[in-house]
């Protein structure tokens, strides 16, 4: 599974933000370039954690995550990494 690649189309089909997935990039806000407010960021969480079946705790759920696709990218890929570890 493509982390990246994933997030995108969450980004677009799920939270129906109005960028197209192919022109996103790692330092894009997400909230200044894909206008994501509060609910937003919730609804990313929930669905980061049901599409990769990983728990996103309440420390990583933080502007150093969830600032940018860059930052999101980062946690999941440590998250399950750090699954595949425990598991």
């Amino acid at each position: 599974m493509n982390v990246l690649h994933t997030i995108k189309g969450i980004l677009v089909s799920d939270l129906l933000v109005d960028i197209p997935a192919e022109r996103m990039q790692l330092d894009d806000s997400l909230r200044d370039v894909y206008g994501l407010d509060s609910l937003g960021y919730v609804e990313l969480r929930v669905c980061i954690e049901q599409t990769f079946g990983i728990t996103v705790d309440d420390d990583d759920f933080s502007p150093e995550h969830f600032s940018t696709l860059g930052g999101i990218q980062t946690l999941v890929e440590h998250l399950l990494k750090d699954r595949e570890t425990v598991g």
